[in-house]
C-alpha cells in the first residue's frame, strides 16, 4: 500500500514525465523519418549483440521514433541493477551525423541536464557534470570514450563515482543515408538513495530525451 506522503509525488512526477514527454515529441515530430519494413533484418542484426527490440519497438523505430528502456530492480539486498537500452534513427548518415555528436565537450550546449562537459584528447576521458529536477542530488560522470566518428561499436565503463563500474557501449551503424544510433548499459553496485522506479523513469527519460535532442541539434 502506497501512503498519501509518497503518493503524492509520485503522481507529480509521472504528470512530469508525461508533460516532457509530450513536448519533446511534437518538436521532435518536426524530423523524424521514416523507413520501410525492408530495414526491418538490418536492425534487427546490428542491434541484436546488445539488445533485442520488440515488436512495437521496432516498428516506433521504423517510424522515426527514439525508443528507450530503462529497468531497476533489486537483485539482492542492500543492491542495485541498472539496465539501459535506447534506439533511434538519425536522419543523415553516420559520417554526417558524427561530425558534430563527436564534439563531447560541447554537449553542456547540446543537453540543458549537462551543466559542464569536457574531453581530453590524450587520455580519451570525458566528464559530463549532470544536473536535472528528477535527479536527487547532482552527478558527476567520468569515463573513457573514443571519439566517434564513424560507424562501429564503442565501450566505456564509469570509473568512478555514481554508478562506478558500469558498462556500456554506444553503437553507430549505417542504414545507407540513414544512421542506426544506440546506447546500451548494465550496472550492478550498492543500493542508491533513489528508489527503484524513481531511478527507472529517470533513466528511461533521459535516455530518449537525450537522444531525440542529439539528433536535433546534429541535423545541420
Amino acid at each position: 500500500m502506497v501512503s498519501r506522503t509518497v503518493g503524492q509525488p509520485m503522481r507529480s512526477l509521472f504528470l512530469f514525465l508525461f508533460l516532457i514527454f509530450s513536448v519533446n515529441s511534437t518538436v521532435f515530430a518536426q524530423n523524424k523519418v521514416s523507413l520501410a519494413s525492408s530495414y526491418n533484418k538490418k536492425i534487427i542484426d546490428e542491434l541484436k549483440p546488445f539488445f533485442t527490440l520488440s515488436e512495437g519497438q521496432l516498428e516506433d523505430v521504423l517510424e522515426g521514433n527514439v525508443v528507450s528502456e530503462g529497468n531497476v530492480d533489486t537483485p539482492a539486498a542492500k543492491q542495485q541493477q541498472m539496465k539501459l537500452h535506447v534506439a533511434g534513427i538519425h536522419p543523415r548518415n553516420c559520417h554526417k551525423a558524427m561530425r558534430k555528436l563527436s564534439l563531447y565537450e560541447n554537449y553542456s550546449d547540446y543537453m540543458s541536464f549537462v551543466k559542464k562537459s569536457s574531453y581530453d584528447e590524450k587520455t580519451k576521458r570525458l566528464l559530463f557534470n549532470v544536473d536535472h529536477t528528477l535527479l536527487p542530488f547532482p552527478l558527476v560522470v567520468s569515463f573513457k570514450l573514443d571519439r566517434i566518428t564513424k560507424a562501429g561499436s564503442y565501450p566505456f565503463t564509469f570509473e568512478n563515482g555514481f554508478l562506478k563500474d558500469l558498462q556500456g557501449t554506444v553503437i553507430v551503424r549505417d542504414l545507407g543515408k540513414f544512421c542506426l544510433l544506440g546506447l546500451n548499459t548494465d550496472w550492478k553496485g550498492p543500493e542508491t538513495k533513489i528508489p527503484n522506479l524513481v531511478f527507472s523513469s529517470f533513466i528511461q527519460t533521459i535516455g530518449k530525451l537525450g537522444l531525440e535532442h542529439l539528433i536535433r541539434v546534429s541535423l545541420y
